[in-house]
């Protein structure tokens, strides 16, 4: 599990801060009537023929899906994301992960197994399914599988990247802030993964997932990634962050 991870997120523009006040929405505001060209994306619902928003936030259309980036709050679970959970409970039937939802994340061990293949002589000799185990304090990396407004999410760690981290550090910063650290098609979060030497992944629920080759390299991706969360709502942001970790290698004397 604590083999090399790409940089996994969703394609997302950074905010123009000059167009904030065009695209704030606020809750029950219609946002489109062309149900033929858009459709309900993160953040709203369909009522008849009209997508409404669910936030207070900025509206972002991403190819035809109308989103709704909220300007605060905890996170919505939506299935299919990666989050990072913190497991808070166990029992023999259930793991409990916070996810930084309204509700607690549910694990069952049906959606821990791992299937693996034994070997006799050097050849493959059979497979065998083994259930993961898991004990409270744990940092996992899962999926939703299901999700709605009334419910705990169901959670798996099948899948690639998914599962236990034993290594790294965690750092949490607000949902809304998660488009600013991955930038306009990467280009934020490919800037820090390539001038810090580490590891990212970026997931919806506000948590990050860092290892660096050494504990400086650690220490200046997390500096920077608060930087990032306290100056999200300016413009020009990547370059400055650019010179900031330039700076701040000098500094502090490290590559």
């Amino acid at each position: 599990m604590e083999g090399d991870l790409t940089v996994e997120v969703e394609d997302t523009d950074e905010i123009d801060i000059n167009q904030m006040k065009e695209k704030i929405v606020i809750p029950g505001e219609v946002l489109s009537e062309d149900l033929n060209n858009f459709s309900p994306g993160r953040g709203t619902t369909k009522q008849g023929n009209k997508i409404i928003s669910l936030f207070v936030g900025l509206k972002v259309i991403r190819k035809n899906y109308i989103n709704v980036i909220p300007l605060r709050g905890i996170y919505t679970p939506t299935e299919g994301d990666k989050v990072i959970g913190v497991i808070v409970d166990k029992n023999p039937v259930k793991w409990k992960l916070d996810i930084n939802a309204r509700y607690y994340g549910i694990l069952k061990p049906s959606n821990t197994v791992e299937r693996t293949q034994k070997f006799r002589k050097g050849k493959p000799d059979r497979a065998y399914e083994t259930t993961q185990k898991f004990n409270v304090g744990d940092v996992l990396i899962v999926k939703i599988t299901q999700a709605d407004r009334l419910h705990h999410p169901e959670l798996t760690t099948q899948g690639k990247y998914l599962g236990k981290r034993n290594t790294g550090k965690l750092i949490e910063i607000p949902p809304p802030k998660i488009p600013r650290i991955i930038g306009r098609k990467g280009s934020m979060i490919n800037l820090l993964k390539n001038m810090t030497n580490c590891n990212i992944f970026v997931t919806q629920n506000g948590r990050i997932w860092i290892q660096g080759d050494n504990f400086e390299h650690e220490m200046l991706l997390i500096d920077t990634i608060h930087k990032i969360e306290a100056e999200a709502h300016t413009s020009g942001l990547t370059d400055r962050i650019k010179e900031y970790i330039i700076n701040e290698k000098t500094k502090r004397g490290i590559n």
